[in-house]
């Protein structure tokens, strides 16, 4: 029987135990956990990053029934379970509580998960007494921030001086993690965008931009093997259902879907979110596309009077020195996943 199509579905554990169809990157889940301590990476929406962190978290967490038939299962050591604070900024309610009450509540929550309550006020101490006490309670603390630019990226078309704002409670926010490094096993912050990294992160000199370090480049998204290999019966029905050859079915999902690149030199990648709808609907759409487009972008677009975007020429650094009074539509528009990678020349510029 083959197993269900996932679409939307972020939470490793219901993959897992539900019958969903779960390509296995638990290889890069490894090599975060035991190659570094301290990492940050952006992927454009759908891609997987919500999923990548729940993955972390049962992984810490121990739960090796989880991973049964996976590359990790015979390679983790079981017994490094780990207390994890895990934090979904677009599930936290700051829209309408206000950013500072909304991490203030959350931190509350997490301390009664684990069964005792905080003592200090402010974000910042509040966060500190957190990692302090489950670190005496247990083990080192495994620390997971999916959306950190949610705050900012809600706020962008609508009230950029809230956005400046939240920028700043976030840099305050995570200024903690330097100071309580002794006391991490690991950090893994996501989000979609690095407009803010420079502002926010300046503090953690300890963390590794892996958005496009070779190694990850393909962690995120199915590479044209993954896809053969994960989806030969989606594959076969498919190629009936609408009279293609398997061959000109897999031409035609090249030329919709696959073309997402995180890294010069790797290799081009499926959307997840596009694949698994494909086979569900069994018409060629533009699934991704259609989940919703930032209206901040489109707006930059109107405002910059750009209606007609062809090859652009983008030296690398550029990825990483813009702020939010100088968004560099180019860099932003690939980090939100509207333009890829096709190519870079000796000089290290990237079309």
């Amino acid at each position: 029987m083959a197993s269900k199509l996932p679409i939307e579905i972020q939470d490793f554990r219901t993959l897992r135990t539900e019958g969903y169809k779960y390509v296995d990157k638990t290889a890069y889940v490894y090599r975060l956990a035991t190659m570094g301590k301290a990492y940050f990476l952006s992927r454009p929406r759908r891609f997987g990053k919500s999923l990548t962190i729940s993955t972390l978290r049962e992984l810490y967490s121990g739960n090796r029934e989880l991973f049964a038939g996976l590359w990790i299962e015979d390679k983790w050591d079981w017994a490094r379970r780990r207390p994890v604070v895990r934090i979904s900024f677009t599930s936290i309610g700051f829209q309408s509580l206000g950013l500072r009450a909304a991490l203030e509540q959350e931190l509350q929550a997490l301390a009664k998960a684990h069964a005792f309550a905080l003592t200090q006020k402010g974000i910042g101490p509040m966060f500190r007494e957190l990692l302090s006490v489950l670190t005496h309670q247990e083990e080192k603390v495994v620390v997971l921030i999916d959306e950190y630019d949610a705050p900012i990226i809600h706020y962008l078309d609508k009230d950029v001086e809230t956005a400046h704002q939240n920028r700043e409670v976030l840099k305050e926010f995570y200024t903690v993690l330097k100071d309580v490094d002794a006391l991490l096993e690991l950090v893994f912050i996501t989000g979609v965008s690095k407009f803010s990294k420079v502002g926010i992160f300046s503090g953690l000199n300890n963390l590794r931009d892996i958005t496009m370090h070779p190694q990850y480049a393909t962690m995120l998204g199915y590479t044209q093997a993954e896809l053969e290999a994960n989806f030969e019966e989606e594959i076969a029905q498919t190629a009936a259902t609408l009279h293609l050859t398997r061959e000109q079915l897999l031409e035609q999902l090249r030329h919709w879907y696959n073309g997402y690149r995180f890294e010069e030199r790797a290799e081009t990648l499926y959307n997840p979110v596009s694949i698994n709808s494909f086979f569900f609907f069994q018409k060629f759409q533009n699934y991704w596309f259609a989940t919703g487009t930032p209206t901040f972008l489109v707006n930059l677009l109107r405002t910059q009077g750009v209606y007609d975007v062809g090859a652009q020429h983008v030296d690398a650094s550029g990825f990483d020195t813009f702020e939010l009074d100088n968004l560099k539509l180019s860099a932003l528009m690939y980090q939100t996943g509207y333009l890829t990678i096709t190519g870079a020349d000796e000089e290290g510029l990237l079309t």
